[in-house]
Order: C-alpha cells, then structure tokens, then sequence
C-alpha cells in the first residue's frame, strides 16, 4: 500500500518542478527527436558476410531448377553455388533457398542467363569471361565471377571459379 501512495506523490512533484514549455521550446525539442530518429533510420548495419552452401540434388528438385542454366562454383570445387536461369536464379545460405528475379535490363550472359538478379534482401551480380571451351554435347565451360550485394549495395560475398552452362 505504501508503494502506491509514494508514486503519485513523486508523479505529482515531478510536475510542479517542471516549467511550462513554451511551443518555440516544444517545436526545437520535436525537431530534435525527428533529426535523431532520421539519424538511426539512415545509419547502415553492421556488414555481414554471407557464405553460400552448395546447392544440391533435393533442393534442385524441391525448387524446380531444372533446365538450361548456368552453374557457378567457387574455386576447384564441383558444388555449385549458384544456380541462374533466364528467368531467375537460386543460392543456398544459412539451409534456405534464396531465389532471386532476373532483371530484364541486365545484359545478357549464356544461355539467355543475366548478369544481375534482384531479391528481397540481396542482389546477384555474375561475370562470365570469354568463350568458354566445351565439355559436354550441350555444356561450355567458362571462367566466371560472382558477387552477392546487401541492401545498402555492400559486397558480403564474392567468388571466382568454375561456371558450366548448358541445356
């Protein structure tokens, strides 16, 4: 019961200690807080860096990653970590498939592939360089670089290596 009593008692003091505001005073205080919520809301995380997983047989099937396509693996290995398609393209992080939309605008790459997909979180930029040599009836072999962009356009990924297209 006492605790009741004593906080309206410091409520009611804190009020007659304080001044009336006066609305010049009450604008540069609201002009203040507004300039320091902008601040926060323009200030950019944290980077973090994305490592990819490689994309496998029950995630192809899963996500329909079928047809003609460009396969991009980082380094020496085999594993893809890319997986781009006319339409759109696919990469694995943190065990969840992320699917991005190819931008029309972007120039075009082998097998109608593009060089910029977009998603909900990342961008996709890919690099293919030269002709590419064949290994396969349907399937060339290129050098090619890939890029994953945060919102704020930030590099958190980027990786050289292996690129096969085909049907």
């Amino acid at each position: 019961m006492r605790r009741v009593v004593l906080v309206p008692l410091a409520v009611a003091a804190l009020a007659a200690c304080q001044a009336e505001v006066t609305p010049e005073e009450k604008a540069m205080f609201d002009e203040e807080a507004v300039a320091m919520v902008e601040q926060a809301n323009d200030s950019e995380p944290p980077l973090l860096p994305v490592t990819p997983e490689p994309i496998l047989t029950p995630d192809i099937e899963q996500h329909d990653m079928y047809g003609a396509s460009c396969s991009y693996a980082p380094g020496t290995s085999l594993g893809a970590r890319v997986i781009a398609r006319q339409a759109d393209a696919f990469m694995k992080v943190e065990g969840e498939i992320i699917r991005f939309a190819a931008d029309p605008g972007a120039r075009e790459l082998p097998f109608a592939t593009r060089s910029l997909y977009n998603g909900r979180v990342y961008s996709l930029r890919l690099e293919v360089e030269g002709e590419g040599a064949q290994s396969g009836d349907e399937v060339r072999d290129y050098e090619g670089t890939i890029s994953l962009r945060d919102r704020w356009g930030r590099v958190v990924y980027t990786g050289t290596g292996l690129v096969q297209c085909g049907a």
